[in-house]
């Protein structure tokens, strides 16, 4: 009976990886893996630097820390809740915030959007703009990309009404490799809405504009 189950599960899963899905739902996660690309990085670097565009308060750099073993993490922030971020961190060196991008990192290792892209006007500006700072890996968590035409609509926010945008993954793709950027990893990634884990709430919309889940994508830098 458990090889019976067994093979049926795999079946099915083979089933729905050959659907030819823009992102492949037999690849799920409801966590950013921030945490495990910070520790293949930490392998061969003494330190790694990651700016994380859009993190709050640092709900992202919590799993980092306490994930990772070796500790060799550099850590900034680039979001405009920065002063409660400051006082919550006040005793961590490791942790920077900032109002604005920063104008002294040379560098960084690992570049991570969770969750924000769709909320930016000018996105492929923001994109250029990030990858001057040479990271060897870009990481969008929760983006709102998948096998849809790109729109824009609007988000009703307790009362405030906010442009929204879904995007079509090919054109994500298209603009990172305008940036000598290529894909290397993509998944679906189950978020939570209103409390428990479940798709985009769009019934409202055509089936054709319905995104489903959202996505995780990982770039790296072509001439790595």
């Amino acid at each position: 009976m458990g090889c019976t189950k067994a093979l049926e599960r795999t079946n099915r899963l083979l089933e729905i990886a050959k659907e030819g899905r823009a992102i492949p739902s037999v690849v799920a996660y409801s966590r950013s893996l921030l945490p495990f690309l910070v520790v293949l990085l930490q392998e061969r670097s003494e330190r790694v630097k990651i700016l994380d565009f859009g993190g709050g308060l640092g709900f992202t750099y919590i799993p980092v820390i306490y994930g990772c073993i070796e500790q060799s993490i550099d850590y900034h922030e680039a979001k405009k809740i920065c002063e409660l971020g400051r006082h919550i961190f006040k005793n961590d060196p490791r942790i920077h915030f900032y109002t604005s991008l920063p104008k002294d990192l040379e560098r960084v290792d690992i570049i991570h959007l969770g969750s924000l892209l769709q909320y930016i006007d000018d996105y492929k500006s923001l994109i250029n703009t990030l990858t001057r700072y040479e990271p060897q890996y870009l990481l969008f968590t929760d983006l709102i990309a998948g096998d849809i035409p790109s729109y824009v609509t609007v988000q009703n926010y307790y009362g405030s009404k906010i442009p929204y945008r879904f995007f079509n993954i090919n054109e994500i793709i298209e603009v990172m490799a305008s940036v000598d950027f290529r894909l290397i990893f993509k998944s679906t990634y189950i978020g939570t809405y209103l409390g428990k884990e479940q798709e985009v709430s769009q019934n409202n919309f055509h089936e054709e504009y319905r995104l489903g889940n959202t996505c995780i994508l990982l770039f790296t830098r072509r001439n790595r």
